[in-house]
Protein backbone atom coordinates (compact mmCIF):
# COMPACT_ATOMS: atom_id res chain seq x y z
CA UNK A 1 0.00 0.00 0.00
CA UNK A 2 1.29 3.49 -0.85
CA UNK A 3 2.27 5.91 1.88
CA UNK A 4 -0.03 8.87 2.41
CA UNK A 5 1.22 12.25 1.18
CA UNK A 6 1.36 13.60 4.73
CA UNK A 7 4.22 11.22 5.60
CA UNK A 8 6.42 12.58 2.77
CA UNK A 9 6.03 16.20 3.79
CA UNK A 10 8.41 16.07 6.81
CA UNK A 11 11.20 14.80 4.51
CA UNK A 12 10.92 17.93 2.39
CA UNK A 13 11.01 20.11 5.49
CA UNK A 14 14.15 18.33 6.73
CA UNK A 15 15.98 19.49 3.59
CA UNK A 16 15.31 23.08 4.57
CA UNK A 17 12.65 23.76 1.97
CA UNK A 18 8.99 23.49 2.68
CA UNK A 19 7.16 23.04 -0.61
CA UNK A 20 3.69 24.43 -0.93
CA UNK A 21 0.93 22.18 -2.12
CA UNK A 22 0.58 21.94 -5.88
CA UNK A 23 -2.24 24.17 -7.10
CA UNK A 24 -3.01 23.28 -10.72
CA UNK A 25 -4.08 25.95 -13.14
CA UNK A 26 -7.78 26.70 -13.18
CA UNK A 27 -7.90 26.59 -16.98
CA UNK A 28 -9.86 23.99 -18.86
CA UNK A 29 -7.94 21.69 -21.23
CA UNK A 30 -8.59 23.74 -24.38
CA UNK A 31 -7.71 27.06 -22.80
CA UNK A 32 -4.59 25.54 -21.25
CA UNK A 33 -3.50 24.24 -24.65
CA UNK A 34 -4.19 27.67 -26.14
CA UNK A 35 -2.09 29.34 -23.43
CA UNK A 36 0.76 26.89 -24.06
CA UNK A 37 0.62 27.69 -27.76
CA UNK A 38 0.67 31.44 -27.05
CA UNK A 39 3.52 30.96 -24.59
CA UNK A 40 5.64 29.05 -27.12
CA UNK A 41 4.84 31.61 -29.80
CA UNK A 42 5.93 34.49 -27.54
CA UNK A 43 9.18 32.70 -26.68
CA UNK A 44 9.87 32.02 -30.35
CA UNK A 45 9.12 35.62 -31.30
CA UNK A 46 11.35 36.96 -28.53
CA UNK A 47 14.24 34.76 -29.70
CA UNK A 48 13.68 35.89 -33.28
CA UNK A 49 13.82 39.53 -32.15
CA UNK A 50 17.10 38.92 -30.33
CA UNK A 51 18.58 37.25 -33.41
CA UNK A 52 17.45 40.20 -35.54
CA UNK A 53 19.14 42.57 -33.10
CA UNK A 54 22.47 40.80 -33.51
CA UNK A 55 22.04 40.66 -37.28
CA UNK A 56 21.25 44.37 -37.42
CA UNK A 57 24.38 45.15 -35.46
CA UNK A 58 26.56 42.87 -37.61
CA UNK A 59 25.18 44.16 -40.90
CA UNK A 60 25.54 47.75 -39.73
CA UNK A 61 29.18 47.29 -38.65
CA UNK A 62 30.13 45.40 -41.83
CA UNK A 63 28.44 48.07 -43.98
CA UNK A 64 30.24 50.85 -42.14
CA UNK A 65 33.58 49.10 -42.52
CA UNK A 66 32.86 48.51 -46.21
CA UNK A 67 32.16 52.22 -46.66
CA UNK A 68 35.44 52.95 -44.86
CA UNK A 69 37.34 50.77 -47.33
CA UNK A 70 35.58 52.48 -50.24
CA UNK A 71 36.28 55.93 -48.80
CA UNK A 72 39.97 55.11 -48.34
CA UNK A 73 40.26 54.71 -52.13
CA UNK A 74 38.65 58.06 -52.95
CA UNK A 75 40.23 61.51 -53.07
CA UNK A 76 39.52 63.50 -49.88
CA UNK A 77 37.93 66.43 -51.70
CA UNK A 78 35.56 64.34 -53.85
CA UNK A 79 31.81 64.46 -53.39
CA UNK A 80 31.71 60.67 -53.17
CA UNK A 81 34.14 60.80 -50.22
CA UNK A 82 31.73 63.04 -48.28
CA UNK A 83 28.80 60.87 -49.35
CA UNK A 84 30.56 57.79 -47.93
CA UNK A 85 30.98 59.57 -44.59
CA UNK A 86 27.33 60.66 -44.58
CA UNK A 87 26.09 57.17 -45.45
CA UNK A 88 28.18 55.65 -42.66
CA UNK A 89 26.47 57.92 -40.13
CA UNK A 90 23.02 57.18 -41.58
CA UNK A 91 23.65 53.42 -41.55
CA UNK A 92 24.92 53.63 -37.96
CA UNK A 93 21.83 55.53 -36.83
CA UNK A 94 19.54 53.13 -38.70
CA UNK A 95 21.22 50.14 -37.04
CA UNK A 96 20.82 51.73 -33.60
CA UNK A 97 17.16 52.44 -34.36
CA UNK A 98 16.57 48.82 -35.39
CA UNK A 99 18.30 47.48 -32.29
CA UNK A 100 16.16 49.66 -30.01
CA UNK A 101 13.03 48.74 -32.02
CA UNK A 102 13.72 45.02 -31.55
CA UNK A 103 14.36 45.61 -27.84
CA UNK A 104 10.89 47.14 -27.41
CA UNK A 105 9.41 44.25 -29.40
CA UNK A 106 11.08 41.74 -27.08
CA UNK A 107 9.76 43.64 -24.06
CA UNK A 108 6.23 43.27 -25.44
CA UNK A 109 6.77 39.54 -25.83
CA UNK A 110 8.11 39.31 -22.26
CA UNK A 111 4.98 41.07 -20.99
CA UNK A 112 2.89 38.46 -22.83
CA UNK A 113 4.90 35.71 -21.15
CA UNK A 114 4.29 37.20 -17.71
CA UNK A 115 0.54 37.44 -18.32
CA UNK A 116 0.36 33.91 -19.68
CA UNK A 117 2.47 32.52 -16.84
CA UNK A 118 0.06 33.97 -14.27
CA UNK A 119 -2.53 31.45 -15.52
CA UNK A 120 -0.35 28.37 -15.03
CA UNK A 121 0.11 26.26 -11.89
CA UNK A 122 1.89 27.57 -8.83
CA UNK A 123 4.76 25.15 -9.52
CA UNK A 124 5.31 26.56 -13.02
CA UNK A 125 5.14 30.11 -11.65
CA UNK A 126 7.63 29.38 -8.87
CA UNK A 127 10.10 27.76 -11.29
CA UNK A 128 9.78 30.67 -13.72
CA UNK A 129 10.15 33.10 -10.82
CA UNK A 130 13.52 31.65 -9.76
CA UNK A 131 15.36 34.07 -12.02
CA UNK A 132 15.38 37.67 -10.94
CA UNK A 133 13.48 40.00 -13.26
CA UNK A 134 15.62 42.95 -12.20
CA UNK A 135 18.84 41.07 -12.92
CA UNK A 136 17.53 39.96 -16.32
CA UNK A 137 16.59 43.56 -17.16
CA UNK A 138 20.06 44.77 -16.22
CA UNK A 139 21.64 42.11 -18.44
CA UNK A 140 19.36 43.04 -21.34
CA UNK A 141 20.25 46.71 -21.10
CA UNK A 142 23.97 46.00 -20.74
CA UNK A 143 23.83 43.96 -23.96
CA UNK A 144 21.76 46.68 -25.65
CA UNK A 145 24.30 49.30 -24.56
CA UNK A 146 27.14 47.13 -25.84
CA UNK A 147 25.46 46.79 -29.25
CA UNK A 148 24.89 50.53 -29.52
CA UNK A 149 28.48 51.29 -28.47
CA UNK A 150 29.85 48.87 -31.07
CA UNK A 151 27.88 50.54 -33.84
CA UNK A 152 28.67 54.10 -32.77
CA UNK A 153 32.29 53.14 -32.18
CA UNK A 154 32.59 51.70 -35.68
CA UNK A 155 31.15 54.93 -37.14
CA UNK A 156 33.54 57.06 -35.09
CA UNK A 157 36.56 54.91 -35.97
CA UNK A 158 35.68 54.92 -39.65
CA UNK A 159 35.27 58.71 -39.72
CA UNK A 160 38.52 59.22 -37.80
CA UNK A 161 40.32 56.85 -40.16
CA UNK A 162 39.04 58.69 -43.23
CA UNK A 163 39.96 62.08 -41.76
CA UNK A 164 43.59 61.10 -41.16
CA UNK A 165 44.10 59.90 -44.74
CA UNK A 166 46.13 62.21 -46.97
CA UNK A 167 43.74 64.22 -49.13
Amino acid sequence: MAKPATEKQPEAEEGGEAEEALAPSELDERTHAEMLMLYHEAVKTSRFGKAQQWRSMAIGVVSILGLGVLGAHLPGDAFLFRLVQFLAVVIGLAAVYLIVFYQFWQNTEREKLVRIMARFSNLARSIRGMSSGREASIRRFVVLGFMILVILGSVALMLAYLQQLPG
